[in-house]
């Protein structure tokens, strides 16, 4: 396994080659190779040349040699005159005759040699070695072969780069021509050293050299220079490009250029500009819809084809509760329950109805067609929990309402019918006319409390006054103290001061209702009490009794219609089970609110807290 660290370096190196490096190392090398070619093109060129204009100087000088004579008629006027010729520095003149034999070496730094016939010898033979025991200096001579003089004697003049003797000699450059033409008479052999040539191509050579390296600095100073000046506009175009990858659109500046370069950072400008203006106008669509979406009361769930949640609105997160991490149950079912759903759905929309604990959801799924296929479901998950409840206390409504109504109405049909039929004896029928009257002011009391309940329910405004609360809790001591006194209970009733803006009548039908089943469900001897708690801006008014109390299961659905603790009770007392359901309406449109306390054997105690009169309303009075 490669470490980290590494993979980093490789990586910053590789990203280190940045264009205008490569373009300048390119721009180099190119000069390099350029230069470099030129420079040995040229060194060879130059150094066979420089030894082609030698060996043509070499070749000149031995025919004006050799011309010269071969007008003179004798040797030794031949000889004579080449004591008087004046060689070039460096080189050498061998005259021989046509066996080969050296006549006369002449240097252009000494004095010449005049050598008798018998030194010759065969020209296949190098001629070094001594002269009378002594060494000597390498001749034109020791290089010139019997082909060579054979090929002269033919008439021809003839030019020999000649090579090293043996490994430790030196090389030479041979002109030979002939004296004389049919017959010859000699040959005449020039020849100089090669040396001062190689050291001048060799300085030839490091100026190039050096030419080439300033040239080679020179030019990697100018493409670096060029480079960066090319890739700038590049670096600008790049740097702009990233930061609209990452959302920022400014256009890219710096680039003044009218080329094909200026041309594509406008291009970039103009795209960015668009793709500013598109992403705006998809962050808009996406605003609305996604605050279409979370406006929506009900839970909109979507789901990928595989079953996987890929949305989810602020409904939808609160029924399943996310944030409750004891309830995550409860989404667990939710999801598994749509999943469920989508394999079984098909093209059309899908209904089901799932239930939660106490909660009823109303489910309906659709699949989301695209151009490739399905991509997945859309479900909106209602609860229709309230409503479900509303119909249900509806229709116990209407049966609670129905039986009330038949009970009464049966009773007085059947006594009205039976007095008809003079099946109750004359005598008895004045006691079933008062039965048949008491059932009549119980429906009369069930009609107005039912006209009562919908009154309020419609939001019927309330007939709001200044109400003093001393006087009215004392027209609510002296309206039920005859009762308490029937009833064999003791109502006490507190004093109170202030006021309230309230609507005295409904407000007196509140406690008409409460202090009523208060007495009723006190036994004699017991006591029931109304008292005020005054707060700054609200007054809790309590009724208390001494009764039997209430289950503490009957506790959540004593304000519901038609509820009763003991209906037994209730029926013969005449009860319907409505009156408390009044008092919370009336309590309620008061703006205020109504709890019970209880404890079976103990009693129980009614808590109403209204807000206190506003102080405009006292202005105004």
């Amino acid at each position: 396994m490669i470490p980290t660290k590494f993979i980093d370096m490789d990586s910053k190196i590789r990203h280190s080659w940045t264009i205008s490096i490569k373009l300048w190392l390119a721009m180099t090398l190119l000069i390099l190779t350029v230069l470099g070619g030129l420079g040995i093109t040229i060194t060879w060129l130059f150094g066979d040349f420089y030894l082609q204009q030698k060996l043509d100087s070499l070749q000149k000088d031995a025919t004006e040699i050799s011309a010269q004579l071969a007008l003179s008629p004798s040797w030794s006027e031949r000889l004579s005159m080449l004591a008087t010729f004046k060689l070039t520095s460096g080189t050498q003149l061998d005259l021989l005759d046509t066996q080969g034999n050296i006549l006369i070496s002449v240097s252009s730094s000494h004095t010449p040699q005049v050598l008798n016939g018998g030194i010759g010898g065969n020209l296949g033979v190098i001629i070094g070695g001594t002269i009378g025991g002594g060494s000597r200096a390498l001749r034109p001579s020791d290089y010139f072969t019997d082909e060579d003089l054979a090929l002269v004697l033919s008439g021809q003049t003839i030019r020999i780069n000649a090579p090293q003797l043996n490994s430790g000699g030196q090389t030479m450059l041979l002109a030979a021509t002939p004296v004389g033409i049919k017959p010859v008479r000699g040959v005449v052999l020039l020849g100089s050293s090669p040396i001062q040539t190689q050291e001048s191509i060799a300085t030839f050579r490091w100026l190039i050299f050096y030419a080439s390296l300033i040239a080679v600095l020179l030019a990697t100073v100018i493409s670096l220079f060029f480079a960066r000046q090319v890739t700038r506009p590049l670096a600008l175009m790049q740097r702009g490009a990233t930061r609209m990858a990452k959302g920022d659109f400014l256009p890219i500046q710096g680039v003044t250029s009218k080329d094909e370069i200026g041309e594509l950072a406008e291009s970039l400008n103009s795209m960015g500009e668009s793709l500013k203006n598109h992403m705006e106008w998809l962050s808009q669509e996406k605003n609305l819809l996604q605050g279409i979406v979370e406006s929506i009361s009900d839970a909109v769930v979507m789901m990928s084809f595989d079953g996987l949640i890929l949305y989810a609105n602020d409904s939808a997160k609160a029924l399943w509760q996310e944030n409750e991490t004891e309830l995550q149950e409860r989404k667990i079912q939710i999801v598994h329950f749509l999943q469920t759903m989508t394999q079984n759905s098909d093209q059309a929309e899908n209904h089901a109805t799932i239930t939660l604990g106490t909660q009823i959801l109303q489910v309906v799924m659709a699949p989301m067609a695209e151009t490739e296929g399905f991509r997945g479901h859309v479900a909106v998950l209602r609860d229709v929990t309230a409503s479900l409840r509303a119909e249900k206390a509806r229709r116990e409504f209407l049966a609670s309402v129905t039986h009330e109504l038949r009970t009464p109405l049966h009773l007085i049909q059947g006594y009205l019918e039976a007095i008809q039929d003079d099946v109750i004896p004359e005598p008895q029928q004045g006691e079933y006319i008062d039965l048949v009257l008491e059932e009549a002011k119980r429906l009369a009391r069930l009609v107005k409390d039912l006209q009562d309940i919908n009154w309020l329910e419609q939001g019927q405004s309330l007939q709001r006054v200044s109400l003093d609360l001393e006087s009215f809790m004392s027209d609510i001591d002296q309206r039920f103290q005859g009762r308490a006194q029937e009833l064999g209970v003791d109502l006490e009733v507190s004093k109170a001061s202030g006021e309230l803006c309230a609507d005295p009548d409904r407000l007196l039908q509140v406690f008409i209702n409460l202090l009523d089943n208060a007495m009723s469900h006190t036994p004699c001897g017991k006591k029931v009490r109304v008292f005020l708690v005054e707060e700054l801006n609200q007054v809790r008014i309590a009724v208390q009794d001494e009764g039997e109390g209430i289950p503490k299961e009957a506790l959540p659905f004593i304000f519901d219609r038609f509820f009763r603790v003991n209906k037994a009770r209730c029926r013969k007392d005449g009860g319907m089970g409505l009156g408390l359901a009044i008092v919370r309406q009336i309590v309620e449109a008061h703006g205020g609110q109504v709890k019970v306390e209880s404890d079976m054997g103990k009693g129980t105690i009614f808590w109403i807290t209204l807000p206190r009169k506003p102080y405009s309303l006292l202005v105004e009075k």
